[in-house]
């Protein structure tokens, strides 16, 4: 229906299936056993949990949507980036001598985060009603950002790199930009879960980057774990989020 000249989706908590459940448990189960590996250090933990996160939750995504149109397709495909990502950045840390993983898992979570950002865009209104759409000067903190990010991160990454790091930081930016830009065609329920998801991986791609390329000047405490809590939670956000929008 339509609120205030925008179209609303609702969200029914009693339209999800319970028989479903069960994806989610073992996603959360598997989430914790990963968690525990990441912070003990245990490789063979890693490997037997780390590649089967996002199949459980995709399982989960598609049993309760039957990716029924673009938008559900958009997503779930975004969803199998995300296993190639997750199982290619598994080898990064694990393996030092297969660095070569660091660029396949960044290209993986680069077509993750295109297929999301076209997801969003397929919504309807989305390029007509959207909140950005009607408060343009909004994109200016995501350039600032954009630039900042930049600016703080290539003095210390390798010449071939930072063409690669360049991309996608802008594609992450501009997926989070037609995020926010669903506020108000969204319920405000779904738009905050998919928001704080969207922020989430954000933060999570922003600890990979400090980690991975200023490691000589700066410390992450427990860096595996403050890179797969927020990363953990934005896919099950924005699952949740995206189910929610299906059962409306």
């Amino acid at each position: 229906m339509y609120v205030n000249g925008f179209l609303y989706f609702g969200a029914n908590e009693q339209n999800m299936k319970p028989k479903n459940n069960i994806w989610i448990v073992a996603f959360v189960l598997l989430s914790i056993l990963n968690l525990l590996a990441e912070y003990l250090g245990s490789k063979n933990l890693i490997y037997a949990t780390k590649p089967f996160l996002m199949v459980v939750l995709s399982i989960y995504f598609y049993l309760e949507t039957k990716i029924s149109t673009r938008y559900f397709q958009y997503i779930f495909i975004a969803f199998i980036f995300s296993f190639f990502g997750d199982t290619f950045l598994m080898f990064v840390e694990n393996e030092p001598d297969k660095a070569h993983f660091f660029l396949l898992g960044l290209g993986s979570f680069l077509f993750t985060h295109l297929f999301y950002l076209i997801a969003f865009l397929s919504i309807p209104l989305a390029k007509t009603k959207g909140f950005l759409i009607q408060k343009k000067l909004l994109i200016l903190p995501f350039i600032i950002y954009l630039i900042g990010n930049l600016l703080f991160l290539l003095p210390d990454i390798s010449t071939e790199l930072k063409i690669p790091v360049i991309i996608y930081s802008s594609m992450i930016v501009a997926m989070t930009m037609a995020a926010l830009n669903l506020k108000n065609i969204l319920s405000k329920s779904i738009f905050q879960t998919l928001f704080i998801g969207v922020v989430l991986f954000v933060i999570s791609d922003s600890i990979i980057g400090i980690n991975k390329f200023k490691s000589a000047t700066m410390t992450i405490p427990y860096h595996r774990l403050m890179i797969m809590i927020p990363y953990l939670l934005s896919q099950y956000l924005i699952a949740r989020a995206s189910i929610l929008y299906y059962k409306g």
